[in-house]
């Protein structure tokens, strides 16, 4: 019985080293590239209006 326990975890032990090493491989094996967007430029555009009810929310953090 011992004999198949210790055949069972060397199994084991091969398989997940193997399986360690397949992903470790294709984790190094792949370049990242970044994908390429298009940006679109608006230094004119404004983002919020500065209302009272703005300027005493700011007034409230500080």
């Amino acid at each position: 019985m011992k004999q198949n326990d210790d055949k069972r975890r060397s199994f084991l032990k091969q398989i997940f080293a193997g399986t360690a090493v397949v992903a470790g491989t294709a984790l190094v094996g792949r370049k990242a590239k970044a994908q390429e967007s298009a940006t679109e430029k608006r230094p004119d555009e404004v983002l919020y209006k500065k209302t009272d009810s703005f300027k005493k929310y700011y007034d409230s953090l500080r």
